[in-house]
């Protein structure tokens, strides 16, 4: 599978059988998308996204199933707005998206539901998200094997945030930094975590 990286909280998941976007930017972001076509596109948050073509949408809590690959949305409202986050299992692998959060504290039901986590996908520079010290205290409840930071400082992002260089330091973990991460469950580590910086596509 492999995993390209936007800016922002947008990610698109995709192997020889499915193509999943998620979080695709608004204009007011600065970043701009290439044109693709995806079998899924998911929302972390309720807004109305423009997608061209016969996508399968999904902006909301619940179980889906697409070409044998499989999204959970799990419920979370964060200050006034509700929130999704996912949990999508390709190729054996899960993978965890927690959307733009700026709340570390999750729930003994979030964190059930968020159990077992291969790749988590973490908001580390601030603004309305999880700065570097709350997404590593999220990165310590739900322990995953790998960590890929998204939200920080990139070329054309417009929104005011941090670089991903605080969280890198903090986190000391064994890093790679990455064009494109292409990654296989034989692949994923057995004992001490990873971070993995993808950068931003074009």
């Amino acid at each position: 599978m492999n995993i390209t990286y936007y800016g922002a909280t947008c990610f698109r998941l995709q192997n020889s059988k499915i193509s999943i976007l998620i979080d695709p930017p608004d204009n007011k972001t600065g970043l701009k998308l290439p044109r693709m076509q995806n079998d899924m596109v998911l929302f972390t948050h309720d807004k109305d996204g423009k997608i061209s073509g016969q996508s399968f949408i999904i902006n909301c809590p619940g179980e889906y199933e697409v070409k044998g690959s499989f999204v959970y949305g799990v419920g979370a409202k964060f200050g006034k707005d509700a929130k999704t986050m996912y949990l999508i299992e390709v190729e054996g692998i899960k993978i965890v998206h927690l959307g733009n959060i700026d709340d570390a504290k999750l729930n003994e039901d979030q964190l059930d539901k968020l159990d077992g986590v291969d790749v988590l996908m973490v908001p580390v520079g601030g603004g309305d998200s999880l700065d570097n010290k709350k997404a590593m205290e999220v990165v310590n409840s739900i322990e995953p094997r790998i960590v890929v930071p998204m939200n920080y400082k990139v070329k054309g992002f417009k929104t005011k945030v941090e670089t991903v260089d605080k969280f890198s330091k903090d986190l000391s973990a064994k890093s790679e930094t990455v064009k494109k991460y292409k990654i296989s469950k034989k692949d994923l580590p057995q004992d001490d975590i990873r971070l993995v910086i993808i950068e931003p596509s074009k």
